[in-house]
This record gives structure tokens, sequence and C-alpha cells, in this order.
């Protein structure tokens, strides 16, 4: 009987402070991902904005199984710029992930086209001038 009681005893006094360290151990490999993630978005934006000055803003984001994902809103009318950013965006992720296929992947958008402040003037004001007067 007192074998069950140590055990029990012994139970409530690791449990916790067990529970306490994966705690910390898995908040410090979600910050180490973290980290990881916004380092390597700053290269590949660094990269692009190298080879074409700031054209893009690319996302990046590493998904569960590790493989990184790199979201690009750009023009997609002009096949040379296309051409020059997936090429740069895949130059980081080659230097880092070396011959593995599969680590990465490059989605392309169609950059947003912005108004003018007249054409959301037009819109706000319900296809009416704007007047204060």
């Amino acid at each position: 009987m007192q074998t069950v009681a140590n055990v029990v005893i012994a139970l409530i006094v690791l449990v916790p402070p067990a529970f306490v360290v994966a705690l910390l151990l898995f908040s410090n490999r979600v910050q180490r991902r973290a980290e990881a993630t916004i380092a390597r978005q700053i290269e590949v934006t660094d990269a692009i904005h190298a080879e074409l000055g700031p054209v893009v803003s690319p996302v990046v984001r590493q998904r569960l199984g590790g493989r990184w994902q790199v979201l690009i809103p750009v023009d997609l009318d002009n096949s040379d710029t296309v051409t020059q950013v997936v090429r740069a965006a895949r130059g980081v992720f080659d230097t880092h992930e070396g011959a593995r296929p599969g680590r990465f992947e490059i989605v392309l958008s169609p950059r947003e086209k912005f108004a003018t402040r007249r054409e959301r003037a037009a819109v706000a004001a319900g296809e009416e001038s704007v007047s204060w007067t």
C-alpha cells in the first residue's frame, strides 16, 4: 500500500514540472519556426528586389510537413518579370534546400489593380461627383 502511495506522490510531484518543460520546448520550436519563416521571407524579398527592384512583396509560409510555400502577387501579363521573379525566389530556396525536390512551391497570383483616388471617390459617392459645397 505504501508503494502505491509513493508512486502517486511521485506522479503528483513530477508531472507538473514535466508538463511545463514540454510546453517550453514546444514554445521554443514554434518560435524557431517563426523566425526561420521571417528570415526566409526577407531573403526572398531581398533577392527579388536586388534583381528587379521593389516590384513585388512575396509572402513565405512553412507548411506543417516542413514544406515551404512562397505566395507572390505579380503582374501575370509581363512574362519577363514573372520569369525573373520566379528565378530569384527559386535561387533562394535552391541554396537552402539543395537538391531535395518538392520542399518548396511558388504560387503566383495576379496582382490587384489599384483604383485611382478619383475612381474610389466615385464609388464611395454612388457614381456621383463628390462635392462639399
